[in-house]
Order: structure tokens, then C-alpha cells, then sequence
């Protein structure tokens, strides 16, 4: 099978990770400060990261990047597990997970954009393009049938602000470590072994910056009163085991193995017609027609978009 192929599989591994990450967390965001969740879900995820590298004697240290390549890794680090992410929850509370997932729908066109400016032959050929907004229109769908909730105009608006300042973030943050994957990719198991490092090493500004953010909290000490509850914690040590360890793990791989970062996106934004799976096997909402024609447009958009040429 081509790298190409298994980046797909990659990438759609972890988009149900982040989809199941989201269904356990989602319960405890109303209790816990997004300011705590991102440096301790960050915490978690680097220090299974350092224990994996010890059992499968993964080098902690590539010496053949050139220096510039280790800054690229850490600034999108910050960019994307820092500000992209606490930027992201904050937006959250704001507005809600509907109107977010509406702008976040919106996020492949930035990374496409991003692509066309620094990376070589980012070029998409007809059915990835077709397959593109093919996958919008389905989230568009999906996104909108549920925007009920009226809430103040301007709250609204500075929540999708927020959002559109996290997707610029993150998107950076991820076109920025493509220049660094492409030129170091090696193939087989110990290519696979490299990109879980970059993947450990991005999560270190995502660690000590957050943690400093939330030190800088004025009520830090309130912020951690729910955590004293195994209802609250439990599912947030569980989400963090599955979101930026194994998750972001292969979402990593996906983003390596697959020549054009946009196409990457597009297959992780399936992550939302899981979250809404999930919610009716689990969760007991409704699966309308919309949400039916929703998933079969993403599902659609995403075979086409994940054809190589």
C-alpha cells in the first residue's frame, strides 16, 4: 500500500480518537477552566510520550535536524497546543460547540491557503477539489441544523473572531512543521519513530507555556477545587490519554504521510460526523435526516479528497 494510503488511514484513526476525546470531555468543560484542561490533557500526553520512548528505545534526541528545524517545531508547538487550543476553548464557552464547529468547518481553506504559500506542489487535482467542498457543505449542514441558541450579537461575533484567530494559529502551527516532515521523512518503522518524536517535542512549549498561563490566573487556586471530584477527573486523565497521546500521535503520522496538508484537514474533519455518531449510540440525540445527508456528503467528500492523483 502507498504512504499516501496509510497517511488516510492515519489521519481517519485520528480523527475518531479526537471524536471520542470530545464525547468524555465534554461533560466536565462547564466545570473545569480551559486555562487547567489544556496544560494538564498536555502534561499527560508528554509524559506517556517519555515512557513509550523508553519502552520502545525511540531516541530522545535527533541530531540531524538543523537548528532552525527544532525552532520551527517548538513555534508550532505554541502556535497550535497553545494558542490555537486555549484560544479555541475559550471560544467554546463563548458561543458553543455548534456555531465553533460552523467557522472550524472553514478550517482546510486556511491550511490550503497556508500550503500554497510555503510548501512545493500543494496544487489540488479536480476530485480533491470537488471532494472539498464537498466535505464543507456536509459539516455546513450538519452545523447550522443545530444553531438554535440565541445569544448576544457581540459575544457572537468575538467568539467567531476567537475561532478565526485559533484556526489561524493552528494552521500555521501545522504547514510550518509540514517544511520540517518533508525534508527529514523517512520510511518504515523508522519513520515512524521520528515523526512520534516531533510529535513529543511539539508538546513541550504546549506544556510549559500553558502551565504559565494558568499560573498567571488570578482565582489559580479556585480553578483547581473540581478537580478533587473522580467526577471530573477521571474523564479529563481518560481524554488525555486518548487525545493528545494517541490522537495527536497519529494525526502527526496522517499529516507526514500525506503530501498536501489540506487534504490532511479535510480527512480529520470528519471528526465532527463522529461526534454526532457517538452522541446517538451513546448519548441518546437524534439522528435527523440532515445529520443522515450531512454524514453521507462528509463521508463522500473525503473518499474523493483522499484520491491521490
Amino acid at each position: 500500500m502507498p504512504e499516501h494510503y496509510y497517511g488516510v488511514l492515519f489521519a481517519i484513526f485520528a480523527s475518531i480518537l479526537w471524536s471520542v476525546t470530545v464525547t468524555i470531555i465534554k461533560p466536565i468543560t462547564n466545570n473545569i477552566s480551559p486555562f487547567l484542561i489544556n496544560p494538564i490533557k498536555n502534561s499527560i500526553g508528554l509524559a506517556l510520550f517519555v515512557l513509550l520512548f523508553f519502552i520502545t528505545n525511540i531516541p530522545f534526541w535527533y541530531n540531524h535536524l538543523y537548528n532552525y528545524e527544532y525552532t520551527i517545531i517548538l513555534i508550532s508547538g505554541a502556535l497550535g497546543m497553545v494558542l490555537g487550543d486555549t484560544i479555541f476553548i475559550y471560544a467554546l464557552n463563548k458561543i458553543g460547540a455548534n456555531r465553533v464547529a460552523i467557522v472550524d468547518s472553514f478550517s482546510p481553506l486556511v491550511i490550503y491557503s497556508y500550503s500554497l504559500l510555503l510548501l512545493p506542489n500543494q496544487s489540488l487535482h479536480f476530485f480533491q477539489i470537488i471532494g472539498f467542498f464537498i466535505t464543507i457543505i456536509g459539516l455546513l449542514i450538519l452545523t447550522y441544523e443545530n444553531d438554535y441558541e440565541d445569544i448576544d450579537y457581540k459575544v457572537k461575533r468575538f467568539g467567531i473572531l476567537l475561532v478565526l484567530v485559533a484556526m489561524t494559529c493552528t494552521g500555521l502551527g501545522v504547514v510550518y512543521l509540514k517544511v520540517v516532515l518533508n525534508r527529514v521523512q523517512e520510511s518504515g518503522l523508522e519513520g515512524i519513530k521520528l515523526n512520534l518524536w516531533v510529535t513529543a517535542f511539539r508538546l513541550i512549549p504546549g506544556v510549559i507555556l500553558s502551565w504559565i498561563i494558568f499560573l498567571f490566573q488570578k482565582n489559580k487556586h479556585q480553578l483547581l477545587l473540581p478537580l478533587k471530584k473522580s467526577n471530573n477527573y477521571i474523564p479529563l486523565i481518560i481524554a488525555s490519554i486518548l487525545g493528545p497521546f494517541f490522537a495527536l500521535g497519529f494525526w502527526i503520522l496522517g499529516y507526514a504521510f500525506i503530501s498536501k496538508p489540506s487534504v490532511a484537514s479535510i480527512i480529520t474533519q470528519t471528526s465532527v460526523i463522529f461526534i454526532v455518531l457517538l452522541s446517538w449510540l451513546f448519548l441518546k440525540e437524534k439522528l435527523t435526516k440532515l445529520r443522515i445527508v450531512s454524514t453521507i456528503c462528509v463521508f463522500s467528500g473525503v473518499i474523493l479528497a483522499a484520491l491521490n492523483n
